[in-house]
């Protein structure tokens, strides 16, 4: 049973998913009621946890709920210290008619992530030290999978995960579409409207300036807090990419128009009021659109890019919406010899 985990593991390519099937393949082979997957922060001399993504079993099925955002802070209880003392360790505790188990994914002072199993029955030593191995197993598909994925400056998504993650984003965003049009009671009463999604470039002000004066090296390093703001500013199941030099793209599912901008502009501020190292004051300038499913990747793209053009071009430090700027009449529709260039550089992404 494990080594057919192990198998679904090596072929899975999405995050979200690995996290799904670790979970699953673990609470089926304990025969587990519920689970807990957490993520591990030690910052001496304190160590906490951030909730990733619950699994629930009712006997017959197994379900993943992952919309926990892994940025609330919990100290560990002394079940989760004490598998987190040992290499690959796993700790039990039996609290009423359940058995609490706790599994550390990672070596000793390394571990990255704790798997908590609650179940009715107690394992075998066997068991535990079978379901151990099977989560180095997961441990090293995710190596690999952020070897191909990660930009390895930032660790936020590179360019060559960009296709993929695009294309699911106008897949949402055109059944979202097509369930918003249809007429009420020809609706599903089950299906559940959810709100747009969007496209965001941000671009670092007078980056080469930085450069210039400081040296790569503080440049890098306002790379990095560049890309911990943006960890912090936004969803865990947002997409945070890194197309190279100082340009950033971020992709948003499910949120109001009404709050689309708020989102940005506190991302903006974040930046703006952050201390940069030797470097001092930064701002970045943001440009986006809403995902149409009536537009090509390449003509979303060069929506937002005319956004941010725009950002630039009227004082910097400050974010602007594609449709907003149309709607007002500050911003016109590319010529023709525009949207050829536009297509241009976005055919730099794609092909």
């Amino acid at each position: 049973q494990l080594l057919a985990g192990a198998e679904a593991l090596s072929r899975e390519r999405d995050l979200r998913a690995l996290f799904r099937l670790g979970a699953e393949h673990a609470m089926r082979f304990l025969g587990g009621r519920f689970g807990l997957f957490f993520q591990v922060r030690f910052t001496p001399p304190e160590l906490t946890v951030g909730l990733l993504g619950c699994c629930v079993s009712d006997g017959a099925d197994t379900y993943w709920d992952d919309v926990c955002d892994g940025q609330s802070w919990l100290p560990v209880d002394p079940l989760l210290a004490d598998c987190l003392h040992t290499d690959y360790g796993h700790a039990i505790a039996h609290e009423g008619d359940t058995w609490r188990l706790a599994f550390a994914v990672g070596a000793l002072g390394e571990a990255r992530w704790v798997l908590e199993i609650h179940s009715p029955l107690k394992p075998r030593t066997a068991d535990c030290q079978a379901l151990s191995l099977f989560l180095r197993c997961f441990e090293n598909v995710h190596r690999q999978w952020e070897y191909a994925n990660l930009d390895t400056l930032t660790r936020l998504l590179n360019r060559k995960t960009f296709d993929d993650d695009f294309d699911r984003l106008i897949a949402a965003a055109e059944l979202a579409e097509q369930a918003r049009q249809l007429p009420q009671d020809r609706r599903d009463p089950g299906l559940k409207i959810t709100q747009p999604c969007w496209l965001a470039v941000v671009d670092i002000d007078h980056f080469k300036h930085i450069n210039d004066t400081y040296g790569h090296l503080f440049g890098d390093e306002v790379l990095l807090r560049l890309a911990d703001l943006m960890r912090q500013s936004f969803r865990n199941h947002d997409k945070l990419f890194r197309f190279g030099g100082e340009e950033f793209v971020i992709m948003l599912r499910n949120v109001s128009e009404d709050h689309v901008q708020p989102i940005f502009d506190r991302f903006r501020m974040a930046v703006d009021r952050n201390d940069f190292p030797r470097v001092g004051h930064v701002a970045c300038s943001i440009g986006f659109t809403r995902i149409d499913p009536r537009f090509s990747p390449a003509e979303l793209l060069g929506r937002a890019d005319e956004a941010l053009y725009f950002s630039k071009e009227h004082g910097r430090n400050q974010v602007n919406g594609f449709d907003t700027l149309i709607m007002s009449g500050q911003l016109r529709l590319s010529t023709p010899a525009g949207q050829a260039q536009i297509q241009s550089d976005v055919d730099e992404i794609f092909l």
